[in-house]
């Protein structure tokens, strides 16, 4: 069987080694995709090949026929909604068994918890706040920054990303940090930095979005949550395991 994984993620990198790990499936020919040169390491071990830069709809439909895909599983974060609908099409169109894994929602009832449907409108909420600290990744940051303005925001971001970040903020308003933090930590940075409003994503557990969430909120901090845009996918799993078990049966 040959299975293209695109990933990029922490649930992606378990799912490839249990894949890898599977007795049986010696013939298994794994593809992985990462946008990143970090995400393409973390697959190493288990992945026969990878590729790393993004692709678009034409670049994956030339993947998919090169390698000769029979499943796609598309571990993607969960906001990355161009390329899971780009690769639900692309199989469709090629006949290529399309799986996705999908991180379990985390909602969170609180007062100080609040869930909009995009960057715009949760900046245009923290707009009034004292000082606002983005928990979200670099790709919406500059619209985030043009609503608050860039002397009221501090952006935690990927130490690969500082540059661009630097672009967008003064170097004293950027937190450059890998991986997923504690609530301490979290809390700390909030209360350091004196922010009054955190901005998240609902990235899931594997994101560390309740460490976000809690932390924040022990800080004293209100919390603006984006909600994860809604896609039809056509075969879902929320369970590593019993997508692992569903592969099996191919």
């Amino acid at each position: 069987m040959n299975l293209l994984l695109m990933g990029g993620t922490k649930d992606s990198v378990e799912i490839g080694k249990k894949l890898r790990n599977l007795e049986g499936l010696y013939d298994l020919f794994i593809l992985y995709t990462s946008t990143t040169d970090y995400g393409g390491k973390l697959a190493e071990s288990f992945a026969n090949e990878i590729i790393t830069k993004p692709l678009d709809r034409e670049e994956l439909r030339e993947v998919l026929k090169k390698y000769n895909i029979d499943v796609l599983v598309d571990a993607t974060h969960p906001f990355a909604i161009n390329a899971s609908k780009n690769a639900i099409e692309v199989c469709d169109e090629l006949g290529v068994r399309y799986v996705r894994f999908e991180r379990r929602e985390e909602k969170i009832d609180h007062p100080n918890v609040i869930y909009v449907k995009d960057f715009e409108e949760a900046a245009k909420l923290a707009k009034n706040a004292g000082r606002v600290f983005h928990m979200a990744g670099i790709k919406n940051l500059k619209t985030v920054v043009d609503i608050v303005g860039k002397d009221k925001v501090v952006a935690r971001v990927l130490p690969i990303s500082v540059s661009e970040a630097l672009k967008i903020l003064p170097q004293k308003h950027i937190v450059a940090m890998y991986g997923t933090f504690s609530k301490e930590l979290n809390k700390y940075l909030i209360r350091d930095y004196k922010c009054d409003v955190v901005i998240t994503k609902d990235s899931g557990e594997s994101g560390g979005f309740k460490e976000k969430v809690f932390g924040a909120l022990e800080a004293g901090a209100r919390v603006i949550v984006i909600e994860r845009p809604a896609v039809e996918y056509p075969i879902c799993f929320r369970d590593v395991d019993e997508l692992i078990n569903f592969i099996k049966t191919f």
